[in-house]
């Protein structure tokens, strides 16, 4: 099991949850786990397939069983959570 910091936890979910805003992946669209792993360094790769299942497991995103392996999407359900680690909507409460 690879270990990963907080900080690194943060950064590599921030990016992986934009790459998918971005590319429109709401369901319809996906990306297959090579397509995530795109534009990291060399020694976060190996941290990118761990950081997305940990999303998984908060509903943040979804995986699904393709031809070529499995493809990755945002949980529409979990927009405005999205939209909070995106920076684009400010929590609600405080100001």
């Amino acid at each position: 099991m690879v270990k990963i910091l907080r900080s690194e936890y943060i950064n590599i979910s921030r990016v992986l949850i934009r790459k998918l805003y971005k590319s429109g992946c709401w369901g319809k669209g996906s990306l297959y786990e090579d397509e995530l792993k795109d534009g990291f360094p060399q020694e976060e790769k190996g941290k990118v397939l761990v950081v997305a299942h940990a999303l998984i497991k908060q509903g943040i995103l979804c995986k699904k069983p393709k031809k070529y392996g499995f493809k990755y999407y945002l949980n529409m359900e979990r927009k405005n959570k999205i939209d909070e680690i995106l920076g684009l909507r400010k929590m609600q409460g405080k100001e």
